[in-house]
């Protein structure tokens, strides 16, 4: 049971990454996530290659400090069971980030927190980590307990 190595902790980051390509894109979560921005897809800013290099790699690397995360809590409580790896990834989404962006909500500087646009920016963003860490708990787990 060796959950945090490099080998481990790379493929649930690029597992994890991909699952944001796919649930920010046009067939799952971009209009969803566009009304939470208050924006059209049409009036989306122009961005730079470079600028899109730079934001997917700090995206990557932040994936892969949340994997690193998983690993290591999972070996520090030696954790072994599916079962067990995935509540203790749901628990730390909910106490950490899920709680993380309601705070962001309820503090927002446009209008008011409770409007419908507040809301669904909140449960896209929160959906979206429940799941990742989900999937990053599991590919850890089932890498690192072979």
């Amino acid at each position: 049971m060796q959950f945090f190595t490099p080998t481990t902790i790379l493929i649930a980051t690029i597992l994890g990454f991909g699952f944001g390509a796919l649930w920010y894109s046009p067939a799952l979560f971009m209009r969803a996530w566009l009304m939470g921005e208050g924006i059209e897809k049409s009036e989306l800013p122009k961005r730079s290659k470079m600028y899109m290099i730079q934001i997917n790699v700090y995206s990557f690397l932040a994936h892969g400090a949340m994997a690193s995360v998983v690993a290591l809590m999972l070996e520090l409580l030696q954790v072994s069971s599916l079962k067990v790896a995935l509540v203790l990834g749901g628990l730390l989404t909910l106490g950490f980030m899920v709680t993380t962006n309601f705070i962001n909500m309820v503090y927002t500087t446009e209008g008011v927190h409770y409007s419908r646009k507040h809301q669904i920016k909140f449960l896209v963003n929160s959906g979206y980590y429940i799941c990742v860490i989900s999937i990053m708990s599991a590919t850890v787990f089932l890498l690192g307990y072979s």
